[in-house]
């Protein structure tokens, strides 16, 4: 009976995987453009999460931070760090920050643009190629280089995703920008990839209201956790939708299984990630201390 069962679940794991490949590669021809990212041609970055332990890390570990390529993501540009530290690289990856017309989509564009006095390169997906605010960006600061990435999710055998992945035609599943953050850094050829203030602590800040409405606190390393108050989960920047509490816990299960097929793929590149946070449930990487 064991031997029937390995052997279904052998046959299924293999018909999954060649479906799962077959649509994957249908999404590539109809989704993906030119996938060249040009190699950084330096061996080590840091990539600089927006949780509350990096506020930490900054006065622990300012001259480490300050003497390596540093990546940042989402809405570091509105911190005081940004202009102090002049990442290399800026990540953007939740599609409300081009979809979006609220004042922090603003607040962050126009940070960038003003602030940015050294060369700068934006990664942000294909979809985004026709934001009016990545168009004011390229016409009003030749500083920032816009580099557009193909997120394009492959599903199916791991050797052939790897290839893909090298070839920069699809990614696993990003369902947080940290997960595009490695994945785009082992594609830019570094070798050892620190991550700070990656907490995910996301579910030691839920609740439920009265009206059974998922409320968060989210706090970032910028802002004072006191003065941090609970709103509304909504599923993004640009959705008047809230999470469910199945649905959010599925949502984080993916954030996790990025990573350790993040892992995975830097293993097949000759990539060390470290994950050199003060605080985090990511369990993908090594973690060490600096």
């Amino acid at each position: 009976m064991q031997r029937l069962e390995n052997l279904y679940n052998k046959i299924s794991w293999f018909f999954s995987n060649c479906i799962n490949l077959f649509f994957s590669l249908l999404k590539i021809l109809l989704k993906s453009g030119s996938g060249k990212i040009p190699h950084a041609n330096i061996n080590k970055c840091i990539i600089l999460g927006n949780g509350p332990s990096l506020k930490q890390s900054l006065t622990k570990h300012a001259d480490f931070i300050r003497q390596n390529t540093l990546v940042c993501v989402n809405s570091f540009a509105l911190t005081a760090e940004y202009e102090q530290l002049k990442p290399s690289y800026y990540v953007m990856h939740d599609p409300g920050l081009w979809l979006s017309d609220s004042t922090l989509t603003k607040d962050i564009f126009e940070a960038i643009k003003s602030k940015t006095n050294w060369r700068l390169t934006l990664f942000i997906p294909r979809s985004a190629r026709k934001s009016s605010y990545l168009s004011a960006l390229k016409n009003q600061n030749p500083e920032v280089n816009i580099q557009f990435y193909n997120y394009t999710i492959y599903k199916g055998f791991q050797n052939i995703g790897n290839w893909l992945f090298k070839n920069n035609w699809a990614m696993p599943q990003c369902q947080n920008v940290l997960v595009a953050c490695c994945f785009l850094c082992i594609n830019l050829r570094f070798k050892e990839v620190y991550i700070l203030g990656a907490d995910h602590t996301w579910h030691q800040d839920i609740f439920v209201d009265e009206n059974n409405i998922l409320c968060v606190k989210q706090i970032h390393f910028y802002e004072n956790q006191e003065k941090v108050v609970a709103k509304p989960f909504y599923k993004g920047l640009h959705l008047k939708e809230t999470f469910d509490m199945n649905e959010i816990f599925t949502a984080w299960a993916k954030v996790f299984a990025g990573y350790k097929r993040v892992k995975a793929y830097a293993d097949y590149s000759g990539c060390k990630i470290y994950n050199a946070s003060e605080v985090s449930f990511i369990d993908a990487f090594e973690r060490v201390k600096i």
